[in-house]
């Protein structure tokens, strides 16, 4: 997906001698890294040659699949072969700990990592009692062959190793060279001239390099087979490289007793982040260590220059480091001569100052805690260490009714299996058909100019290169948003006037393969009029700070009042945007067939691609055959989005008459696809002496991007209430068109944004009346709201008044790490928009039934629970229920799936088609009181019967409900560096009766942990001058990762609940439990505030919003050098 070895998705097993040992080596790899020309002499294993459905399955396989450790499958094969190659490494004997140390490299934005983490710990020989009997029927592992995956006999035949020297000649001239020895390196450098080379072994970039300098390691480096040097790592950065290789690295002997080493890494997510800063310490002091006599104090992530703190380093030598007023000024000269740049999009300077000093600091108490022979204050020896993560653990806590089952039983996906062993298609996995070609997007870069022509020949000049359409080849309407969906904006398929943002297509380029195309696009040459000066402000964020108010539009208004109270609390919340990141990136595939297109697209609204294709093209809806069988992720993206991808891609296959195959690269997708619609609160509010809102005024200004179609406006007033008694309150919503993408629909799109601005006011008002911020929700409910029950319940059964207690305890007991916690209610109001149908057809020669609908299945279990539906109302087993892909022929004018509530919607739809076919049938099973299920089938055959029913969901069959959930957050933060670690979330939600609990609470913990990224690690940075979006990849806009999720994670369904509204009393899941995520904010303000007690500031409210990324933290913590002390 990301093609730079950050996702973790493409993992396959490469195993082979390692070159010095010849000792069998086996480890994961990321196939998008590895050259197929590096693996000659390598077992290259993949997840289909792990384990298959004709074959037998792999026992990571089977447990992956049993303990629900897939939701839309994408990600699942590399984690299914990193486990693999873990085994294989540690010969099937690994720890709990190994396994969760090793998932840095795989990114999961579904599932939340807790289930795919239990499923792996389960194979580890320290597994606990819970995770071995979660899974007594899963046969052990043993060492398992990769083929068969049973207990292996011996080894297994490993490919031969090369001996000899490779070359290859590539018709572009390139060549690839292997060699046996260093020697002939050499011989090649004599053979080549001055054309360029590059060295293919590993990274050629790492950042090992700062702690090779710090211990002060030399580089010995080989000019010729004869000449060779030895140069310092500071010499190494300067030397000319070109026809040299490093031969090796030396690392100097070092005496434990006088040298101390200390390195540190400060990151956004816990593994698998660049740094902000890092920092690596290397400090000789004499025998009683009260003198140094020599420091290496080395920086990286300050500016290219700058590694060395040289003036520190020689302040310090001949004084003791332990002593406050050497620290003092040791501290005053680093922060004077730190000089850091500040490149986009790197933190601020500020921060990455402030951070460096204080990692010294951190080295300095870290030395003086191990050594244990200096004073030092009790409340700062905890600043010593990074945050410390326990192992991580869950719990789940719901009903199920046997009665019902296979409703409301714990099941695996119906489609785990198949993601676990690659055998689950996605669009790109469609086989190539004869003269395919690949399409990519030309991309404009110039904003507020006009585009007056575009020049495709030196792309079309390259072999292979077939041809390019732009906005005058469109033989109908160009724009995709139609309104015949209510999408009252055009937006253009292809730009052909004013570029609106850095990133808008413009035309797309055909070829024969992925990469020519992605080539290809980049020779496009553009020309470009200005139109206008006006700057470019890619967010609401940048019109505000330049006070650029002629966007606006205003709204409606939304409830007022007029009476006055006795306290006036005002501020502000910011809410930035946020990116789906779905693993499977905008994807369409388009088939020219005889009387039309097969259109297979990454769509959630099947309806809207086929009309807009109609309208681009001016053929018939009828002619155009939409087929989704699943999508790797959506969270909401391809709702609307998607929908530019397929007709850019039909118009291709239509013109061209032949298959053409669309799929962005990640930073295509970043550039043109829209993000969570940010926005900025501006809120007033008066309350009397116990808390009570007397009147509030809100005033949100939502970020649209470049077109207002995707709005949430409606949902914001809809959510903003919440459950609180809303009397006095006013409402008022701005629109603002920025310089970017249509922002679109993300996970709980207008309740995240509403909840999180009427409980950040409630937080607000606890702080400036000093009450407790439980009390001041509870005396704001409604009357007679449920959540005078839950609330009082839930802070009893999260123990939240005797933890509080003890975190007030642990900090003051601990200076530089502080914690908090907090408590948010939230109440979602459903809203069921459209129409979806069902077809269910049993197949009269065995009683099998296969169930169609106009749902699509993006990793939120919709098939599963269909077919837990259709085994419950026929009664019969699982088993005998197959789920098929969605088809726009069979399900026509289905509403787009979102909101939580379309697996509802078709969950209805088939419950009705499933009580036509027993009604049709009743008079057989009357006669027949005792046949089985297939009998009865099999007699209703042969009556003529009719096997196939369709039925509908329409918005009025289900009424909307309410669905209270709460969710309770314990952070904490390292003050020294503004890294925070969720120790505990509680979610309590009334999910009624879960249909699939299984499936709902996966659904729950990944909307949990996906919240926590909007709210703590993901920031969209653009550039300020051109709009372009700078944070476009995965090497730096960063989401969760196996180690950034709540270290202790329970989920709790509300115990007894059941909902006569719902579908079979059950509820939707999916977007509460993200609206509940703001908490996490509220904690770490929490704790901020105990760290700014400390550092003698006054107790102001501090406004947090999203993200609160470290640097912020880091700033808002009130930190000074005078306070970097030791006693």
């Amino acid at each position: 997906m990301c093609l730079e070895g950050g996702c973790g998705a493409c993992v396959v097993n490469v195993s082979g001698p390692h070159p010095v040992t010849k000792k069998r080596t086996t480890l994961a790899v990321n196939s998008c890294l590895l050259s197929v020309l590096a693996c000659h002499g390598l077992d290259i294993l993949t997840v289909e040659g792990l384990g298959n459905k004709a074959d037998g399955y792999h026992p990571a396989q089977l447990r992956l699949a049993h303990f629900n450790g897939t939701q839309c499958g994408y990600c699942t094969p590399g984690m299914i072969m990193s486990m693999y190659s873990l085994l294989e490494a540690k010969e099937g004997r690994v720890t709990m700990a190994e396994v969760e140390d090793s998932f840095g490299g795989n990114i999961c934005r579904c599932t939340g990592y807790r289930s795919i983490l239990d499923a792996f710990k389960s194979l580890a020989v320290d597994a606990n009692e819970k995770l071995v009997d979660a899974c007594r029927d899963i046969e052990d592992l043993g060492k398992v062959c990769p083929k068969s995956g049973q207990v292996c006999a011996g080894s297994c035949p490993t490919a031969g190793e090369a001996q000899q020297p490779i070359r290859m000649i590539f018709a572009d001239q390139r060549e690839w060279h292997k060699v046996c020895n260093v020697s002939e390196i050499f011989t090649i450098f004599s053979q080549i001239g001055e054309k360029p080379y590059m060295l293919v072994a590993g990274n050629t970039a790492h950042d090992c390099f700062l702690v090779l300098d710090a211990i002060g390691a030399t580089v010995t480096i080989a000019e010729s087979n004869e000449v060779s040097f030895s140069v310092n790592v500071q010499d190494f950065i300067e030397t000319n490289m070109t026809k040299k290789v490093i031969k090796n690295v030396a690392l100097p002997a070092l005496d434990p007793s006088v040298f101390v080493f200390k390195s540190f890494k400060v990151m956004a997510t816990v593994q698998n982040a660049r740094a902000y800063v890092n920092g690596a310490f290397l400090i000789k002091f004499n025998s009683s260590k009260d003198c140094v006599e020599s420091a290496r104090i080395c920086f990286g992530g300050i500016n290219p220059k700058f590694t060395h703190a040289v003036a520190t380093e020689n302040l310090l030598i001949g004084k003791n480091l332990f002593d406050n007023n050497t620290l003092q000024a040791a501290l005053g000269t680093l922060a004077n001569e730190l000089d850091p740049d500040w490149v986009l999009p790197d933190t601020s300077i500020e921060y990455r100052k402030n951070l460096a000093v204080s990692l010294f600091y951190k080295c300095v108490l870290s030395i003086v805690t191990e050594d244990g022979r200096f004073p030092l204050r009790p409340a700062y020896k905890s600043g010593g260490q990074m945050l410390q993560r326990p192992l991580s653990s869950g719990k789940q806590s719901f009903d199920t009714i046997e009665k019902n089952w296979p409703l409301t039983k714990y099941v695996p996906k119906i489609e785990a299996l198949p993601q676990t062993t690659g055998e689950a298609q996605f669009i790109n996995d469609l086989a190539p058909q004869p003269g395919e070609l690949f399409a990519a997007f030309v991309l404009a870069t110039e904003v507020h100019s006009k585009i007056v022509g575009l020049d495709a020949s030196d792309a079309l000049k390259l072999p292979g290169v077939e041809l390019f359409y732009s906005a005058k080849d469109i033989p109908g309407v160009n724009n995709f948003a139609t309104a015949k969906l209510q999408l009252s904006e055009v937006e253009e398929i292809f730009c052909s006037g004013e570029v609106l943002f850095h990133g808008q297509a413009v035309g797309i380029i055909l070829a024969e393969t992925f990469e020519l195309a992605q080539k290809a696009a980049k020779l496009v040459r553009i020309s470009y009029e200005k139109v206008s000066d006006r700057p470019v402000y890619a967010t609401v964020k940048m019109i505000m700070d330049n006070d650029n108010r002629d966007r606006f539009v205003e709204s409606a208004t939304k409830k007022s009042g007029e009476l006055s109270g006795t306290k006036i609390v005002k501020g502000r919340l910011e809410l930035a945007g946020q990116y789906h990141y779905h693993m499977e990136t905008q994807t369409c595939i388009c088939v020219p067939l005889e009387d039309g297109l097969d259109v297979y697209s990454s769509t959630q609204w099947m309806d809207l691609v086929q009309i807009a294709i109609a309208d681009s093209l001016l053929i018939p809806m009828n002619s155009i055959n939409v087929r989704v069988r699943r999508l790797g992720g959506s969270f909401g993206g391809k709702a609307l989005r998607a929908t530019q991808v397929a007709c850019a891609c039909a118009l291709a296959a239509h013109l061209s008459r032949r298959t053409v195959r669309l799929v962005l690269p990640m930073e295509t997708n970043m550039a043109m696809i829209g993000k969570r619609i940010g926005n900025i609160a501006d809120y007033n509010v008066e309350v009397d002496q116990n808390g009570k809102i007397i009147k509030l005024e809100n005033d949100f200004i939502q970020d649209y991007g470049n077109s207002i179609n995707d709005t949430i406006e409606y949902l914001i007033y809809r959510f903003f209430a919440s459950c609180y008694d809303s009397k006095g309150w006013k409402n008022t919503g701005k629109s603002v068109k920025t310089d970017a993408p249509t922002n679109t629909w993300c996970r709980a799109p207008g309740s995240t944004e509403a909840i999180a601005m009427v409980e950040n006011i409630m937080e607000h008002i606890a702080h400036e009346t000093g009450l407790c911020p439980l009390d001041v929700r509870m005396i704001n409910l409604q009357k007679d709201h449920k959540m005078h029950q839950l609330l009082p319940q839930f802070r009893k059964d999260v123990e939240y008044d005797s933890r509080k207690r003890a975190i007030e305890d642990f900090n003051a007991s601990n200076r530089w790490k502080k914690r908090g916690i907090a408590i948010v209610p939230a109440q979602f109001l459903t809203e069921f928009l459209g129409t979806l149908n069902a077809i269910v057809s049993i197949f009269y020669g065995d009683g099998t039934v296969s169930v169609t609908h106009g749902g699509i299945e993006m990793g939120q279990g919709i098939n599963t629970k269909v077919a837990q539906v259709t085994a419950f109302v026929l009664g019969i087993p699982l088993e005998k229920v197959s789920v098929k892909p969605s088809v726009s022929f069979t399900s026509p004018n289905s509403f787009g799936t979102g909101g939580s509530v379309t697996s509802e919607a078709v969950s209805y739809a088939v419950k009705k088609a499933c009580e036509m076919l027993l009604d049709r049938m009743k008079p057989i099973r009357k006669d027949n009181p005792n046949a089985t299920w297939e009998t009865i089938v099999q007699k209703s055959y042969a009556k003529h019967i009719d096997l196939c029913a369709e039925a509908a969901f329409s918005q009025l069959d289900i009424p909307e409900y309410l669905i209270p959930a709460l969710g309770c957050a314990e952070i904490e933060v390292d003050i020294l560096t503004g890294n925070v670690q969720v120790l505990r979330y509680d979610i309590l939600e009334d999910v009624g009766e879960s249909l699939s609990p299984g499936i709902d609470v996966g659904q729950i913990e990944g909307a949990l942990v996906m919240g926590i990224g909007y709210y703590l690690t993901e920031a969209l940075v653009y550039d300020v001058k051109n709009g372009a979006l700078l944070t476009n990849r995965s090497a730096n806009y960063k989401p969760p990762g196996a180690k950034d999720i709540p270290v202790d994670f329970r989920i709790n369904f509300l115990r007894g609940s059941s909902n006569p509204l719902g579908v079979l009393r059950s509820k939707a899941t999916a977007e509460p439990p993200f609206n509940t995520t703001v908490v996490v904010l509220f904690a770490l303000r929490n704790a901020l505030r105990a760290a700014r007690k400390d550092a003698g500031l006054p107790d102001v409210w501090i406004p947090l919003g999203a993200p609160t990324t470290p640097d912020k933290i880091l700033l808002l913590a009130g930190n000074t050098i005078d306070q970097y002390l030791l006693n």
